[in-house]
């Protein structure tokens, strides 16, 4: 007897199709559930809220199904899920749900509802059992450890620093690079999350960066009350006394990181003013008030703007096509090879490129490659000039 697959099923049923961009919540615990998800494009993240804290349980994707306990047909959610990328879904009843699967045999059955018991006990697990510590107290953590390993037993030759007669604690000098070696193995955090955890410690001056041997870097600190000063930074702020954390150290790359969104995007909306008034000191508790509440798509989607405000060459996005193609055939190839060359926007140079012809394409891309050196100023000049005649070329549509 042949098998069909979750989607195959969907594709082959009458059944509906929704869309959801990064960050729509699909449903939440307690809801209802009267239909099973099968994910035709994307991802979708299933999470947990325990203690206030949301936790990813699973992430699912393309062909996966979600949405329905065998053990409990129709009973309320047992979590929440909301896409984790843009997606598109299919959307089955439970009657036809149950039925197809009450259609299979009592062994198939009967591992299903084991299956579907043991995943709710794991993923209760997860959520209730995840480390809650801050990323600040874990890694002044790991820093005291290999400090005082370090401490403990000084290399043949080398002194420890400090005096411990004095009273005054000795100075651990671990390598830049063993503590993010440590930190992948230990915690799997990727190079950005590293360095940003350190960068905040550096701000708090309880560590410091200085060079070390050959030419490497080393942290400097003192391990004895490194955790009992981030200790207290920690609770300074869950009583209310949050400066720290949620103003001065954030970086725009960890902007990036919190809400996925490249930063080359979240420059030009700050550029524009568009949402400068919520996050232009890049809070932290704000950005993940503005995450939870409105999406990524605040973050990631730029305002449409009308012709008459366009004034970069990143406002191309904007452009109707027919136009973007009258205006390139204005410019000059080796102007655009210059003007494309001091973009940082892969989709701004993919759209500019597009409207060319195949030919012409093919010459700008080769100057693209000769070209050495753009001067900036004249490469904003040559941008808005671009602009402006995509301006023209709308407004002209547009009144005729």
């Amino acid at each position: 007897m042949p098998t069909l697959s979750a989607l195959q099923f969907a594709q082959q049923g009458p059944f509906s199709q929704v869309r959801a961009f990064a960050g729509d919540v699909l449903f939440k615990e307690g809801m209802p559930a009267a239909h099973l998800y099968v994910i035709k494009e994307g991802e979708v993240d299933l999470y947990h809220v325990r203690d206030e804290k949301r936790t990813v349980i699973e992430t699912l994707r393309k062909g996966q199904c979600f949405g329905v306990d065998t053990r409990r047909p129709g009973q309320p959610r047992a979590h929440h899920a909301a896409a984790r990328t843009y997606c598109e879904l299919y959307l089955i009843d439970n009657p036809a749900a149950i039925q197809a699967i009450q259609a299979s045999h009592d062994l198939v059955q009967d591992l299903l509802d084991g299956l579907s018991e043991r995943l709710a006990v794991a993923h209760e697990l997860i959520a209730t059992r995840v480390n809650y510590q801050p990323d600040l107290l874990v890694y002044a953590q790991l820093l005291q450890l290999m400090g005082q390993a370090e401490i403990g037993q000084p290399p043949a030759g080398r002194r420890t620093h400090g005096a411990h007669g004095r009273g005054e604690a000795p100075l651990a000098r671990p390598l830049l690079q063993d503590v993010f070696k440590h930190a992948h193995v230990l915690f799997g955090h990727s190079d950005r999350h590293v360095r940003g955890c350190i960068g905040k410690l550096v701000g708090l001056h309880l560590v410091r960066i200085e060079d070390g041997p050959s030419g490497s870097k080393q942290l400097v600190f003192a391990p004895r009350d490194l955790v009992a000063q981030v200790r207290k930074v920690v609770a300074d702020a869950a009583d209310g006394d949050d400066d720290k954390l949620t103003y001065e150290y954030v970086s725009l790359d960890e902007f990036a990181a919190i809400v996925d969104v490249d930063r080359s995007v979240l420059l030009r909306k700050l550029s524009a003013g568009e949402f400068a008034d919520d996050v232009f000191t890049f809070r932290r508790t704000e950005i993940m008030r503005l995450l939870d509440t409105k999406g990524r798509r605040y973050f990631a989607e730029r305002k449409l703007k009308p012709p008459s405000e366009f004034s970069e060459a990143a406002d191309v996005a904007f452009a109707d096509p027919r136009a973007l193609v009258t205006a390139v055939s204005r410019v000059d190839s080796y102007d655009l090879a210059k003007l494309l060359a001091s973009l940082d926007d892969e989709d701004t140079k993919a759209r500019i490129l597009g409207a060319l012809p195949a030919r012409r394409r093919e010459d700008v891309e080769q100057d693209l490659k000769d070209l050495r050196q753009v001067d900036p100023m004249e490469s904003q000049l040559l941008g808005q000039t671009l602009i402006q005649h995509v301006k023209a070329a709308m407004l002209q549509r547009a009144a005729a």
